[in-house]
């Protein structure tokens, strides 16, 4: 039944039902090949997308055995599960979660030299765009760091210009409190010590030394802490080793 479903799917030129009936076929690998050109063509269209396009693409491509593919397979779909991720958390304010996902995007792309219809450049304008009511100050440094390099599209030099000008109007009375607006919540003890400092681990999201639980990643070597992970799996299913397992914090 599910052959006959994408054969049709395709014949019509649904990519988000080809993707789900090539999952529930258990044809793996065409799932993520079809599922990866879909996200790539989505993200590059001049006329926009929504989350809920994006999603019917990547959901199914969550339950893969993404871990057991190749390289450039588990490159592409860490690249697009990072990237929405990226938007998702942007959209609901989860800024603290900004920093690791687009530094995560940037590495596979730079690593696996990865062709992905989003630059750098516009990784680094959302990342810095998100942090322009809870963090002002480091964003405008971000935008204006952005706008010094000399090989920077004259669009997106335009859009850092007016998220600079937008910063510097802005009445201080708009900026989002430490403890207040959109975000995570902080769990309890979050923000108390674990142990001793000499058995404290460190985060790979941070490089700081984690307050609270820690979270064990699948390598049985890293830690994120507890908040860090039940954060981060809300936008993204994937472990930020980039390993292609799954992140399980609860």
């Amino acid at each position: 039944k599910h052959q006959e479903l994408l054969a049709q799917h395709l014949a019509q030129g649904n990519t988000p039902g080809a993707v789900l009936a090539a999952a529930c076929s258990r044809q793996d690998e065409q799932a993520v090949h079809l599922g990866i050109e879909g996200l790539m063509e989505l993200f590059a269209r001049p006329g926009g997308w929504s989350l809920a396009e994006a999603r019917d693409l990547l959901d199914p491509l969550e339950s893969m055995p993404v871990s057991d593919m190749g390289v450039k397979e588990i490159a592409s779909t860490l690249a697009c599960a990072s990237y929405l991720g990226m938007v998702e958390a942007s959209m609901l304010g989860y800024h603290e979660l900004m920093f690791p996902l687009a530094q995560t995007l940037r590495n596979i792309i730079t690593h696996q030299n990865l062709s992905f219809p989003v630059s750098l450049f516009e990784i680094t304008l959302l990342e810095a765009s998100s942090l322009s009511h809870r963090c002002p100050a480091q964003a405008k440094r971000n935008l204006e760091s952005l706008c010094g390099n000399p090989e920077l599209p004259n669009n997106i030099r335009r859009a850092c210009e007016q998220q600079i000008k937008a910063i510097e109007q802005r009445p201080a009375e708009d900026e989002w409190p430490v403890a207040d607006g959109p975000g995570l919540l902080k769990i309890a003890g979050g923000h108390l010590p674990a142990c001793y400092r000499r058995f404290a681990k460190a985060s790979v999201l941070t490089n700081q030394l984690i307050r609270g639980a820690a979270f064990e990643l699948e390598d049985r070597k890293n830690y994120v802490s507890l908040a860090d992970a039940l954060g981060w799996a809300r936008v993204n299913a994937f472990s930020p080793l980039n390993t292609g397992c799954k992140i399980f914090p609860v």
